[in-house]
C-alpha cells in the first residue's frame, strides 16, 4: 500500500528534551529503513516543542500496513517513553491512492 506518514510527538518541555526525542524517533525510522522517505525534525513555536516526522513528495510502500502501523507506533512510543513519559505520540498513515481517487471523484 502507498502511504503518507505523519508522526507528531508533543508535550515536550525543552529544546534539549525535544532533541533527545528527535534522535530516538530518528533511530526507529532508521531501523525501519525509512530514513530516505521520512524526515524527522524538531519544531518550536511560542515556547512549545514538538518533533514531527513526515514523508516527502513520494509515498512509502508498506506491505501489510494493518500489522505494520500499530507495531511501528508501539516502537516509536517505547523510544519516546525512554526519554520522557509525558510526551504524546500521534501517528497517522493515509492511503494516498484512496485520497487521490476521492479528490478526482473516481471512487
Amino acid at each position: 500500500m502507498n502511504i503518507r506518514i505523519e508522526l507528531d510527538v508533543s508535550g515536550l518541555s525543552s529544546r534539549e528534551q525535544a532533541g533527545k526525542v528527535r534522535q530516538a524517533v530518528q533511530d526507529v525510522v532508521d531501523v525501519e529503513g525509512l530514513q530516505h522517505e521520512v524526515t524527522v525534525s524538531m519544531w518550536e513555536r511560542d515556547g512549545a516543542f514538538m518533533v514531527v516526522g513526515r514523508t516527502g513528495r513520494f509515498p512509502v510502500i508498506i506491505s501489510g500496513v494493518s500489522r505494520w502501523e500499530p507495531a511501528f507506533q508501539a516502537r516509536v512510543e517505547a523510544a519516546v517513553e525512554r526519554v520522557t513519559a509525558t510526551a504524546r505520540v500521534r501517528l497517522f498513515c493515509a492511503d494516498v491512492d484512496l485520497e487521490r481517487a476521492m479528490e478526482e471523484g473516481t471512487l
